[in-house]
């Protein structure tokens, strides 16, 4: 049965080097940041128009599930095509 003191994450992790970023770290930042961003615009326009018209929510809404689907499927090539 191993040590209680050699199985704590967070004791054995101060002495792992940190990760360099890797060639695609920034781009990659880059589109998930836009991808937040366009989320975040989508919901608020459905939000405003809901009370009123709750119909004006589905188009906003389906390019958040599209936006979403996209980025679970983990494409990341393609993301970062110029």
């Amino acid at each position: 049965m191993p040590d209680a003191s050699t199985s704590n994450p967070s004791e054995s992790s101060s002495s792992i080097a940190p990760i360099a970023p890797t060639r695609i770290a920034e781009p990659l930042d880059d589109y998930l940041r836009q991808v937040v961003q366009t989320l975040h615009a989508a919901v608020n326009q459905a939000m405003r128009h809901a009370a009123d018209d709750p119909q004006a929510t589905a188009r906003p809404l389906a390019d958040c599930e599209e936006i979403l689907r996209t980025i679970m499927a983990g494409d990341v090539p393609s993301w970062l095509e110029p």
